[in-house]
């Protein structure tokens, strides 16, 4: 049975988790490819100029998303991610 819960998102192909270039800017902000974003809210069939208003739940499930995908996959471990996701780095 399907998780109802679960999040699905397309990622781009040909791209991979470190193409977002996911870096701390402060100790509380992140910094991020914001053409990757928008790349991912076109994907998606999402409003790039309404998601910059609020960036911060799309870039919440994009992050959570391609990360347990790229984890799932074999991925190594991202410092930042696995910061946020309150993991010690």
């Amino acid at each position: 049975m399907t998780d109802p819960t679960a999040i699905t998102l397309k990622l781009p192909e040909g791209y991979t988790f470190a193409d977002l270039q996911l870096r701390r800017c402060a100790d509380d902000a992140i910094d991020l490819d914001m053409d990757m974003v928008q790349r991912i809210c076109t994907l998606n069939g999402l409003d790039f100029a309404k998601v910059q208003e609020n960036p911060g739940p799309v870039v919440t499930t994009i992050l959570t998303v391609w990360y347990k995908s790229h984890r799932a996959n074999g991925g190594e471990p991202h410092p930042v991610m696995e910061r946020l996701i309150g993991k010690p780095a």
